[in-house]
Parts: structure tokens; C-alpha cells; sequence
């Protein structure tokens, strides 16, 4: 009959056998090198150090999950950045014809319309005249934000990756351009 051996008999080194031998191989060429060339040396043993660190870190945090909780809006249009989603999680009124202007712009443009395009991408909040007005958007609104970042990050959280959360971003990109800046981040 044949014996197995198991490993787990043997002691296992305390530091692993590939950075002992990576240990053993830059002390030696550290010997080896002129004094000018070991101070290069020495950044490099810092700079694995400091590499091994950040990898074990970086493992940690891979085995962490991070939980985002989504700002509270205002439950009104009072607030200077107006919601593309009501009480229900539906897409408003606004947001609908938002993309129905976006449509309709992609078609002009097909069609060679690119004067009536390129006044429209001159003009700060543009996508407001499109879709009805300032007054138009307030009146289909049922949730605001006083601050750009705590928009998208409730849009983000809320509504991201459902179905309608692409659309709602391009309606809301048209009329606060600058949320493109905050989502591409």
C-alpha cells in the first residue's frame, strides 16, 4: 500500500516563499551595484513595500461593499434642480416631452436642420423653450433638489439601472447640462 503524505505535516514559513526568494534576488544585486545604484535600489525595496500594502488594501476593500444612501429630496418643485421621476417612480410630464424634443431635434438634424440645432446648443437651458418652460416643468413636479450632486446621487441610487434611468438622465441632462459633467464622474 502507498503512503500519502499530507502537507499540512510540514511547518509552513512564516513569510511566503516567493517574497522570500524576491527578498534574496534584490539583496543580492543590491551587493553587487555601485553606491550610486543602491540608493536606486532601496526606492525600489520602498516602493514594493509600499506596493504590497496597497495590494492588501485593495483585497480588503474587494471583500467590503460599500452602501450608498440616497439624499432625501424636497417633496415638492421648490428646489432649483426638478426631478425627471413623481411620487411613483414614473417618468413626469416633462421628462416625457424632454425626450420627445430630443427625438425631435435627432430627426431635424437627419434632415439637415442644423441652424435651429446649433441655436439650441448656444442657448443655457434651452431644453426649458422645448419642452414648455420653466412654469411647465414646476407644474409637473412632484420632487426636487437644491444641489446638483445630491441629485445625482439620488438618481443614481434610486433609479439606476431600471429601465426608465436612462431616459430620465437624458431628460434631465437637457435641461441642466452640467448633471452630464457629475454623471460621467
Amino acid at each position: 500500500m502507498v503512503g500519502t503524505t499530507s502537507f499540512a505535516a510540514f511547518p509552513q514559513p512564516s513569510f511566503p516563499i516567493k517574497t522570500t526568494l524576491r527578498f534574496v534576488l534584490i539583496v543580492a544585486l543590491a551587493s553587487a551595484l555601485p553606491a550610486f545604484a543602491q540608493r536606486d535600489i532601496g526606492n525600489i525595496i520602498k516602493a514594493q513595500i509600499i506596493l504590497g500594502k496597497v495590494m492588501e488594501l485593495s483585497a480588503k476593500m474587494k471583500e467590503q461593499s460599500v452602501e450608498i444612501v440616497a439624499p432625501e429630496p424636497i417633496p415638492d418643485s421648490s428646489g432649483r434642480f426638478l426631478l425627471p421621476y413623481d411620487n411613483d417612480g414614473n417618468l413626469t410630464e416633462w421628462a416625457e416631452k424632454a425626450l420627445g424634443a430630443q427625438v425631435g431635434a435627432a430627426v431635424g438634424a437627419k434632415a439637415g436642420e442644423q441652424a435651429g440645432k446649433a441655436l439650441a446648443s448656444k442657448v443655457p437651458f434651452g431644453g426649458l423653450a422645448a419642452i414648455g418652460g420653466v412654469e411647465f416643468v414646476k407644474q409637473t413636479s412632484t420632487q426636487s433638489f437644491n444641489n446638483l450632486d445630491d441629485y445625482s446621487v439620488y438618481l443614481h441610487v434610486m433609479y439606476g439601472g431600471t429601465a426608465e434611468h436612462e431616459k430620465a438622465l437624458a431628460a434631465a441632462i437637457s435641461i441642466y447640462p452640467a448633471l452630464e459633467k457629475g454623471c460621467d464622474a
